[in-house]
This record gives C-alpha cells, sequence and structure tokens, in this order.
C-alpha cells in the first residue's frame, strides 16, 4: 500500500491543477501530433491562415482536466470586422482544420452567407434580375471556390443555342450571376449568333458586299442588338442626298444584304 502512495498524490496533484496550467507552454505542436497526426496533416495541408498558427494558439486546454477545447470562432473573426463574422452557425461550412474547403451541398440556404462576402454578385443580381438570381448560391456552387467540379457549368442545365457550343461559348455573351445582359467584344465570331439569327446569317452568306466579311460583332458592337450607324464608319459619301435621304437603308435597303 506504502509503495502506491506517490502515485496516488500525483494522481490527486493533477486532477486538483487549476485550468490555466493546462495550456503548458512547453507543450509543442510535435507532442499534439502523437495522438492528433490526421488533424495535423489537415491543418498543414488545408488550414489556410490557420495553418500557420500552432495548435495551442487556439485550444488552450485538453480533457479531462480541461473543457474549454474549441475556442468559439469570434475570438479572432470579431464581428465588427466583416458582416460575415457576425453569422451564427460558422462550423456548418466551415471546418476548423480546413476553413476554406466548403461543401454547400447539404446545406439548405447559403446565400445570406454568401453575398456577406461577395456583395458585388448579389448587387449585379439585384441590378439585372433573371430565374439565376431568385436560386440559391448552392444550385450552381455545390463547393466553394472557381475549380473544376465546384460549380456547375452553364450546359449542365441549358441546352446551347447550337450543338456545338461549349461552356465557354456561352461566357463569350452571358455572365452566370447577370445572364440576361447580353455582352461581348468586338471579336466575338458570328457563328455564335448565327444560331439564333439564321436569317440574317443566311442573307450575308449570299451577300457579295464588304458587310459579309465583318463580324456581325463590328456593327453590333459590346452589347446585344446595339445597332452602329452607318456614319461611324462610312460618313455622308453621297454629299447633299443625305439632307433628303437621311436613312441609308431607304436606298441601300438591308445592311445583311446590301443592294447595288
Amino acid at each position: 500500500m506504502n509503495a502506491c502512495l506517490p502515485l496516488i498524490v500525483l494522481l490527486l496533484a493533477l486532477l486538483s491543477a487549476p485550468l490555466a496550467a493546462l495550456a503548458d507552454e512547453n507543450l509543442t505542436d510535435g507532442d499534439c501530433i502523437k495522438c492528433h497526426l490526421d488533424a495535423v496533416k489537415r491543418v498543414q495541408a488545408k488550414g489556410a491562415a490557420h495553418g500557420a498558427m500552432g495548435c495551442q494558439d487556439c485550444h488552450a486546454e485538453h480533457p479531462p482536466l480541461g473543457s474549454d477545447i474549441i475556442p468559439a470562432c469570434s475570438l479572432c473573426h470579431a464581428a465588427s470586422e466583416s458582416s460575415h463574422y457576425a453569422l451564427q452557425g460558422c462550423s456548418g461550412c466551415h471546418h476548423p482544420h480546413s476553413p476554406l474547403e466548403m461543401d454547400f451541398s447539404a446545406l439548405a440556404e447559403v446565400k445570406p452567407a454568401c453575398l456577406s462576402c461577395h456583395p458585388e454578385q448579389g448587387k449585379e443580381m439585384t441590378e439585372h434580375p433573371s430565374l439565376h438570381a431568385e436560386q440559391d448560391c448552392n444550385a450552381c456552387h455545390s463547393a466553394h471556390g472557381l475549380k473544376e467540379g465546384q460549380f456547375s457549368n452553364c450546359l449542365d442545365c441549358h441546352d446551347g443555342h447550337a450543338p456545338q457550343q461549349t461552356n465557354t461559348d456561352c461566357t463569350l455573351c452571358h455572365k452566370p450571376h447577370s445572364p440576361k445582359e447580353v455582352t461581348y467584344n468586338d471579336e466575338l465570331p458570328s457563328a455564335q449568333c448565327a444560331p439564333c439569327h439564321e436569317d440574317v446569317a443566311t442573307m450575308l452568306a449570299k451577300s457579295k458586299r464588304k458587310h459579309a466579311e465583318l463580324n456581325c460583332a463590328t456593327c453590333h458592337s459590346g452589347e446585344h442588338m446595339a445597332v452602329t450607324s452607318c456614319d461611324d464608319c462610312h460618313g455622308q459619301p453621297h454629299g447633299v442626298m443625305h439632307q433628303k435621304f437621311p436613312n441609308c437603308v431607304d436606298c441601300h435597303l438591308n445592311p445583311h444584304a446590301l443592294a447595288e
């Protein structure tokens, strides 16, 4: 019995130790990894800013002597810094050891959280209403980020204007958060316009005039339904005739099938 006395005294001393003593400054991450190898590997590989911290920067105590094992996110991420930090239920999206690796697919609604960090997209959807704007963000974004597999492609939900069109072709004209605002640069190939404007494409294909050699976007510059004035390219070559006939197509009939 006397031989066990020192061990009993030691155990009683440990059990009565103040909680403040549980974060031993002599412990290192090397001690944590002995029991928590997977957690340490995860935070090192995917921890983002958390990966630069030591284990005890977050975990001040350890059971059985300590119960304050996982700190509140607000200790570092104050609500006064960002509206995103004022949201509740951080762990619904974020795992502390991989905070930027988020799976939205199992969540009912993520738009409020998303827009707290991405207000530009929220403003864009408000200013340009569409069916996309009525969806929750996780209808298209299954995970955080823009890597392959983290978001839906246009053709996952929509049929293309033509069988040969690709997702890259879609984004030449349509922005995902304001798809009805059709914009493009002046180098957009006419082949992207032809599926919706077959009659015009047919006229241009038959025409022998120089307009047939141009991209549609040369005259319909910048956005859908924009029309460049004839004067912008041709000036007024007929002198005083323009005063009597200000509308060029009164004589030239159709810019896609110019009359002789």
